[in-house]
């Protein structure tokens, strides 16, 4: 990009170094929050299969990355890797990869949003308050958008800082576990005889979840100061250090929870029950703090995301015009920013007004986000197969795009077997989502030369 558009209003802060490109991909991934949320409602199907879970979950997700690895010389794209679906695939596949993104950011946010909402909620009743409904979830809502809107280094760095304080505080409840159990108890967490099929297919969708959020790198390719070697290294280590991470807490956290009785483990925190119970008084309000600040930065990031994403559409005419004006101080997409996150939020506190538990809300966004994910995943995985890339030679790209096409579609079919029948209204409204998303990108398509 030439000087003379860096300097333009209209463009986007080319600011940011390697660090604050990864951290946006780590935070929006939320580590902390599979250990407190993800990994014990896998283990409620899965039980000490749970880490085969995150094992098949990481071998696709790797193919994933290794995939979007391949694009590295692609031009940075705030739409991020919906820009590889576009080098491949045209402009039409890539603004429907783009809108697929932003049904996925947007589930994954709402579904952080809730838990961030109730962690408020329970903070206030520490406090003596009396709690209100959708206040811990609106203050959530707005606090976020108000840093996302401005300097994108203080939004990335905060996420980076809370990311790294509740992965400690986790850690710390890991080695109190390994201390408690011993060697038995590891060797117990390995042993997956007698789990089935269904019970790693049931924990196959929540351990995907966990992963989602690690090529939001991308996003910020237009803000990266070089993107070639910033992005493909991002992807790479947020996946290596969410994988080993997952694959840890998967065998000690859920060796953990099975010492607890039943109805504690189907709590909305049974990690924080599992930290009393093993450590001192007031050890699980330190576990809730390491989630309600991860439930934050991944907020954050999902909201970063979300909101370039939309800068993206409103830029190629899919979405209005005036979503692609950036912040005149901040040069952030403000705009963009404010107008997906404002309704997303009002169906966030629909939901909540329905009655609907934060458990059931979670599992009905993330699996939202899933089926977003998976798609857009695929589609890179065929723009690789389908496109010379510059240095990169045709045999890698048929090993790499090729087995990564072959384990997302496995995924996607086993993930969707599991919901077919019991999370239809989900199924519907991605579908027809998508439905309405294709028909704003075939209204955005110039006409065809005669």
């Amino acid at each position: 990009m030439n000087a003379a558009s860096d300097s333009s209003p209209a463009t986007l802060n080319r600011c940011l170094g390697p660090v604050a490109v990864t951290a946006q991909a780590v935070a929006t991934v939320g580590l902390t929050l599979t250990a407190v949320i993800n990994i014990p409602a896998a283990a409620r199907t899965a039980g000490h299969a749970t880490w085969i879970c995150y094992a098949i979950a990481l071998v696709a997700i790797v193919l994933v990355a290794e995939t979007l690895v391949l694009f590295r010389r692609e031009p940075g794209s705030a739409s991020g890797i919906a820009g590889y679906v576009e080098a491949g695939l045209g402009s039409g596949a890539g603004a429907v990869a783009a809108w697929a993104l932003l049904l996925g950011y947007g589930g994954t946010m709402l579904a952080c949003l809730v838990f961030f909402g109730s962690y408020i909620n329970h903070l206030i009743g520490l406090l003596g308050g009396q709690p209100l409904p959708l206040i811990g979830y609106g203050v959530g809502g707005l606090g976020c958008l108000l840093l996302a809107r401005r300097d994108v280094r203080f939004s990335t760095h905060t996420m980076l800082t809370t990311e790294s304080i509740s992965v400690v505080i986790v850690l710390a409840l890991c080695v109190v576990v390994l201390m408690h159990g011993g060697a038995p108890a590891d060797l117990a967490a390995l042993n997956p005889v007698g789990d089935t099929a269904l019970q790693i297919r049931s924990g196959l969708m929540v351990a995907v979840l966990s992963f989602i959020g690690f090529e939001s790198a991308a996003t910020l390719g237009e803000e990266s100061l070089q993107p070639e070697r910033a992005v493909p290294r991002a992807i790479r280590l947020s996946v290596l250090i969410a994988g080993v991470l997952f694959l840890f807490w998967a065998v000690v956290l859920t060796e953990g929870l099975a010492w607890l009785p039943l109805e504690q483990r189907s709590s909305l925190d049974p990690i924080a029950l599992l930290a009393d119970r093993l450590g001192q008084p007031g050890a699980g309000e330190w576990i809730r703090a390491g989630a309600f600040l991860c439930l934050f930065g991944s907020t954050l990031g999902s909201l970063n995301a979300l909101g370039r994403v939309a800068f993206d559409l409103a830029e190629g005419g899919v979405l209005p015009g005036a979503l692609a004006r950036v912040h005149p101080r901040f040069r952030t997409p403000a705009n963009a920013l404010v107008a997906a996150t404002l309704p997303l939020i009002g169906i966030g506190a629909g939901l909540e007004l329905k009655g609907l538990s934060v458990s059931e809300l979670f599992d009905q966004l993330g699996g939202f986000a899933v089926l977003a994910f998976l798609l857009v995943y695929s589609m890179v995985a065929v723009a690789a197969l389908t496109r010379a890339l510059p240095g990169v030679s045709r045999l890698r790209r048929q090993l790499v795009g090729g087995a990564s096409l072959a384990a997302v579609a496995a995924v996607g079919l086993g993930f969707l077997w599991s919901v077919v029948g019991h999370q239809n209204i989900m199924l519907g409204s991605f579908v027809l989502l998508m439905l309405l998303g294709l028909a704003l990108v075939v209204r955005s398509s110039p006409p065809a030369a005669a």
